[in-house]
């Protein structure tokens, strides 16, 4: 009887332990000003830390916090390894209404919508609350910007329009890479992209800025390679194509694209 006594005493000491050993308390009366991420959070230490789930967004932790009364449970799931698969599996689109979780110690999952701050303790201190926040501000440097520059670096990321009416997004230090169709010279890199503009084909170019030689390509769409020594650009279509008229989306009615009515200078033969 005796043992039988001291046993349980010793059980309920090890669960006092273990509870305060993963339990903040007070809870925060008020949401935390905290931006602090954190990658394999555990409690209490990382009590009203945030968590980056894969998708870009975040959460905060609130350890030993039940979920605020009145929100919605949409469902759980059992044997979940870790906070940040609790959060994966919120945001997946088996969840469509999950924005907060609940996650225990043995590992369930909980899912609700309409989930936010909550400064309820959980009654047993199995339990944590996680609920999606906005994304905290970061610093960020100014871009260099000078309007309708088609020179590097002040280029990058613009779009110009070419003689031809049509629209490339311009990449300085990238290259596409592909097998051009044809190469040539050109004195600058605004008259490589007019050229390939002037090229039915064409939808891409690729641009030395050592050698002065420009690449026609087909590649449609971002450069992937980088090249500090280049510069590219891809067609977007026509300029205006996207105004909307009394038909809907078209190129208008007197804009020259992809090279036509280029007369005598077309580069029709590539």
């Amino acid at each position: 009887m005796i043992l039988k006594s001291t046993f349980f005493f010793f059980s309920f000491v090890v669960s006092l332990v273990e509870g305060q050993s993963r339990c903040s308390r007070p809870l925060f009366p008020e949401e935390p000003n905290i931006d602090v991420i954190v990658d394999n959070p555990s409690c209490p230490g990382d009590y009203g830390k945030l968590i980056q789930t894969s998708d870009g967004g975040y959460f905060r932790l609130m350890c030993c916090t039940h979920q605020p009364s009145g929100i919605t449970s949409v469902g759980s799931k059992g044997s979940v390894a870790s906070y940040k698969d609790c959060l994966d599996l919120c945001l997946s689109d088996a969840n469509p209404e999950c924005d907060s979780v609940t996650y225990d110690v043995g590992r369930t999952c909980g899912f609700y919508k309409n989930g936010g701050f909550s400064n309820e303790p959980c009654g047993n201190d199995e339990h944590d609350w996680l609920y999606y926040i906005d994304p905290p501000p970061q610093p960020a440097a100014n871009d260099q910007i000078v309007s309708c520059s088609t020179e590097c670096p002040t280029a990058h990321g613009q779009k110009y329009v070419s003689e031809f009416g049509e629209l490339f997004h311009m990449e300085c230090g990238k290259r596409h890479g592909t097998i051009p169709f044809h190469q040539e010279h050109q004195d600058t890199y605004r008259d490589c992209i007019d050229a390939c503009a002037n090229v039915p084909k064409c939808s891409s170019v690729d641009y030395s800025n050592r050698t002065l030689t420009c690449y026609y390509g087909t590649h449609s769409g971002g450069p992937p390679v980088d090249a500090p020594g280049y510069y590219s650009a891809y067609s977007l279509g026509c300029a205006g194509a996207c105004e909307k008229g009394d038909d809907g989306c078209d190129c208008g009615g007197t804009k020259k694209c992809r090279g036509r009515g280029a007369g005598d200078n077309s580069h029709d033969e590539l």
